[in-house]
């Protein structure tokens, strides 16, 4: 019988009622799995339509028996718990089962630092995490104070990291214990800010929706909202004066490449909002995609449902006045199916992808990303790049001359540099790709056919290939330029920010890094189904629906929105999460912290960048490391999160070393 999803078979049990553990265990029954979840006297409390649907929909409930635990336990293949958050029996008994663990039995603890860390010294929650990881650290407006999301991103996301992991697992089964601190995984997203922070002061990473390279990019004021308007290049930048019908400004000294507009970005601002005021934001957004401009509307969440260009991309559900997110991870097989003999694993390894050979045709950070979790996994992922490298590799600061950025999002895969445009290349990557397990790309939907390798091509060539697409609405959405800000503010991400007066982002690149993680999690379950029916599989992320899995808390209401306050300290920032307007002005963070705390509240230190990675929990998990690139310089490299062992590779490979691939395709 062939299974219709990658997990059908696979049994879980929830024994945590956290929300980062609902809601993979929803991920995971959407791939097939039978979750079961423990009836509770204390029932999860919801507080969105949408939480109450990931907390229960695809569930079985049963009792816990009363006798025979162990026996009980050892059925799930996978147990999703959060050990050492909590004393009560349950926790008891998993905490007493770990010797019992079965033979590829999955055991998926999720906590706020980690097991063997501990805890904090108050009671954690998500507003103290974004605090803690630096996600208020990058986000807020310019020489302001710092901001946080007021929904629990660090539970969504998590979510997906656990996922990610458990798949792994199952993919290559053992006995596995996997380990997972909230906290790293919501710091990890700071891999483009570590090689910065000497060219950084403390705030100056808080940019609201701008960009440190980039100008014009920011929100800019409509007459009827805000509009996102992303100019990455001096050709944007071009069509856009003529456009506004400016084209007299073109030669102008100030404005003539990017570095300069950045330097003058207040009088580019000025420009721009003098066009986007005397419009409504459908109108701008239109007239700037017949040129081409990355833009979209910095969209209220509860606006999100009623979105044409959503609903066409189908990342919306709409139910009987209830509005939801689709499955961020959509998978579907092609061709027809026959029972399916692995390739033999050459050496034996602990990491899971090992024999899993990977062609990636990608660029910045969504794509790149997903490659590197997937050769963190084990896999041989082989990156394809023109002659002279993709544009990351040229961003400031560099180390051996490539950036701490590129680094950052590629190590551990192997460089291929060549011209696409040749037959005779492509001729040759197409017989590498013949023995490939999986193409990955990131390219805007039908860029890779005009390439000549979409996926019914590569299809042919290798049909039990799986083909995996992250794009910004989808391979059948609409063909619109997508963006890191852009998807924020279409989203709504970008309203649930400070006061509501002007949109704010996450200030690291949420859309793009999540969206590699949930490639990374499709490519693992696309080749367990493969193992199973034995056919190739397409691979479709859209970074719209990675976005849309954390707005759709407060697509119906607004119940949910989490409430903080941010109070100056003489050395920094604290939070917490009682409003208070009498306090002493003259303590630093940590005498603040005490003065709250002996008035019965709860606060915490708002870190900034440095900070964070200087943290204890992080530093005995291995967050980061150093690796060697070019003339023997060195660069910080964050490990990844997945809370199973890793390949962390030392050395970085220079651009092309691997052409002779090529032609011996081994």
């Amino acid at each position: 019988m062939i299974a219709k999803k990658p997990l059908d078979g696979i049994e879980v049990l929830e024994f945590s009622q956290r929300l980062s553990v609902s809601a993979c265990g929803f991920l995971l029954s959407q791939l097939g799995a039978q979750v079961t979840v423990i009836n509770d006297t204390s029932e999860n409390i919801s507080y969105s339509q949408v939480e109450h649907r990931l907390q229960h929909e695809g569930r079985t409930k049963i009792d816990l028996p009363s006798i025979d635990h162990h026996l009980f336990l050892q059925k799930f293949r996978v147990i999703l718990t959060s050990l050492g958050d909590s004393n009560d029996e349950k926790h008891q008994l998993i905490q007493g089962y770990l010797p019992y663990q079965g033979e590829h039995q999955i055991i998926c603890s999720i906590t706020d630092q980690g097991l063997g860390v501990e805890n904090f010294s108050i009671p954690s929650n998500e507003l103290f995490i974004q605090a803690l990881s630096g996600l208020m650290a990058v986000s807020g407006l310019p020489n302001d104070k710092p901001e946080f999301a007021k929904i629990p991103i660090s539970e969504m996301c998590a979510a997906v990291i656990s996922c990610l992991s458990i798949l792994a697992s199952i993919y290559s089964p053992s006995k596995q214990l996997i380990d997972l601190s909230q906290l790293e995984i919501m710091a990890d997203q700071l891999r483009t800010h570590v090689s910065l922070l000497t060219d950084h002061k403390n705030g100056s990473f808080r940019l609201g929706c701008g960009h440190p390279l980039c100008s014009p990019w920011d929100a800019y004021q409509a007459r009827d909202g805000w509009v996102i308007i992303c100019a990455s290049s001096d050709g944007h930048w071009q069509s856009l004066l003529k456009l506004m019908n400016l084209e007299h400004l073109i030669d102008d000294s100030r404005f003539l490449n990017v570095t300069l507009r950045r330097l003058h970005k207040m009088e580019v601002d000025e420009i721009v909002t003098s066009w986007t005021i005397h419009l409504d934001v459908a109108n701008i957004v239109e007239q700037l995609r017949t040129i081409g401009l990355p833009s979209g509307p910095a969209a209220n969440p509860q606006d999100v449902p009623h979105d044409q260009d959503l609903l066409e991309a189908g990342t919306i559900h709409n139910e009987q006045n209830f509005s939801f997110a689709r499955m961020p991870i959509q998978i579907s097989p092609r061709g027809p199916s026959s029972p399916y003999i692995p390739k033999p694993i050459i050496k034996p390894s602990k990491l899971p992808l090992d024999g899993v050979k990977i062609v990636e045709f990608t660029a910045y950070a969504a794509g790149p990303m997903a490659g590197y979790l997937l050769a963190s996994l084990g896999a041989e992922v082989i990156k394809i790049e023109a002659p002279h490298g993709e544009e990351g590799r040229k961003f400031k600061p560099q180390f051996g001359g490539v950036s701490g950025y590129f680094i950052n999002y590629n190590a551990g895969k192997k460089s291929i540099a060549i011209d696409l445009q040749s037959p005779e290349n492509k001729k040759k990557l197409y017989d590498l790709i013949a023995t490939a397990d999986v193409v990955l790309h990131n390219m805007r939907p039908g860029a890779m056919e005009k390439l000549g390798f979409g996926q019914d091509e590569l299809l042919k060539i290798n049909p039990h290939l799986i083909y995996c697409s992250i794009s910004g609405y989808g391979l059948t959405g609409p063909k619109l330029g997508a963006l890191d800000t852009v998807i924020q503010g279409h989203l709504g991400l970008t309203a649930l920010f400070g006061d509501g007066n002007k949109p704010i982002r996450v200030g690291y690149s949420i859309a793009d890094q999540l969206s590699g993680h949930l490639a990374a999690a499709g490519v693992i379950a696309a080749l367990i189904h493969r193992n199973q029916i034995n056919c190739g599989q397409v691979v479709d992320i859209a970074m719209s629906d990675s976005i849309a899995w954390l707005t759709q808390l407060m697509w119906n209401d607004s119940s949910r929105e989490m409430l903080g306050f941010q109070i100056q300290a003489t050395d920094g920032w604290v939070v917490l999460s009682t409003d208070i307007q009498d306090y002493p002005r003259n303590l630093n963070r940590k005498e603040l912290i005490e003065y709250f705390n002996h008035q019965g509240l709860q606060a915490v230190q708002i870190l900034e960048v440095d900070e964070v990675i200087q943290q204890e929990s992080l530093a005995s998990r291995g967050f980061m490391y150093q690796i060697k690139t070019q003339n023997n310089e060195m660069a910080d490299l964050i490990s990844p999160p997945l809370g199973i062992p890793v390949h962390e590779p030392k050395i970085l490979h220079a651009l092309g070393t691997h052409n002779y691939l090529l032609t011996t395709n081994i």
